[in-house]
């Protein structure tokens, strides 16, 4: 896999997060589907390890992968069997922890997770892993469901939707979490960085045909919340679909700062100086003439005839 380094120009404030930079990795990659007779876990989770402790040999301290990774977006109906177990974890999970804490770095890792309550309950999940071990697990809330979609976009078939848009402490500061769709609701980002959230991060499966839509929005959620925002996609074809990848770290004016290309699999390196959200916030003062009072329809529920 190519190894590109792309690092914002400006000197970092520090190395703890909390002071002023922290350092980004983005592994692009394929990601082995799961069949019914084979776990994709562990090809994918082999792959992974392998990519943390090389970009955490290169001063990574938060390292980001893609939509469904671990268990492969398009394993689809045979998710029941090779989904995550969180509570207690499983061996995959627990070889993640192990791997995060000793490269002394924190993981987001897109995998199937197994609902705490019904059995068989499934839901496409972000693994927030630090060297403490699992930091929290976000679950996709805006589950795409296009029934005349051929593969791409039938999650509804398969997952459960999150009910919480949350945001996790860690030493390196507060991070937002979403996954792919969730970028088309502006609320989604919206609430993380009111929340506190001092980064954003998206792991998705971009697929091919929707690359301007990308390059739009991104520049869109960073903006209109002064945050910087990494998006981290798997890239390859699994079963008829293409995801191009697009990976890249867009800082809090919109500017993309590191990019891993598309169609090729890439690890990229960012350094990302969290000064500069707050400044520019401390100057526009964006989020205090919001008028929340003349939001109110946005929490409405649409009306249908």
């Amino acid at each position: 896999m190519a190894l590109m380094v792309k690092q914002k120009a400006a000197a970092l404030e520090s190395r703890s997060g909390q002071g002023g930079g922290i350092r980004i990795g983005l592994v692009q990659t394929r990601s082995t589907v799961g069949t019914q007779d084979q776990d994709p876990r562990d090809d994918n989770l082999s792959r992974a390890i392998d990519s943390i402790k090389r970009l955490s040999s290169n001063g990574a301290q938060l390292i980001a992968f893609g939509e469904m990774y671990l268990s492969g977006y398009r394993t689809d109906e045979w998710l029941h069997l090779w989904a995550t177990r969180v509570d207690p974890p499983d061996e995959h999970l627990v070889s993640l922890m192990n791997c995060a804490k000793e490269c002394n770095t924190y993981v987001l890792i897109g995998a199937a997770t197994f609902g705490q309550f019904i059995p068989g309950d499934i839901y496409n999940s972000v693994l927030i892993i630090g060297p403490e071990g699992l930091v929290g697990v976000y679950r996709k809330s805006h589950v795409c469901a296009f029934p005349y979609s051929d593969g791409l976009s039938t999650e509804r078939c398969f997952y459960s939707p999150g009910r919480e848009l949350p945001v996790y402490d860690t030493a390196l500061g507060r991070i937002g979490v979403h996954i792919c769709y969730d970028i088309s609701f502006p609320e989604v980002a919206r609430v993380q960085t009111l929340k506190g959230a001092q980064i954003l991060i998206n792991c998705s499966a971009s697929h091919a045909g929707f690359e301007e839509w990308w390059d739009r929005l991104l520049p869109a959620r960073a903006i209109e919340n002064m945050s910087w925002y990494g998006i981290c996609s798997v890239v390859g074809e699994q079963r008829g679909d293409v995801f191009f990848g697009g990976s890249r770290v867009v800082d809090p004016s919109g500017n993309v700062v590191a990019s891993a290309g598309s169609n090729q699999e890439a690890e990229v390196i960012a350094d990302v100086d969290l000064a500069l959200s707050r400044q520019l916030r401390a100057t526009s003062h964006m989020f205090s003439t919001r008028q929340p009072d003349l939001y109110g329809t946005i929490v409405e529920p649409t009306p249908y005839p």
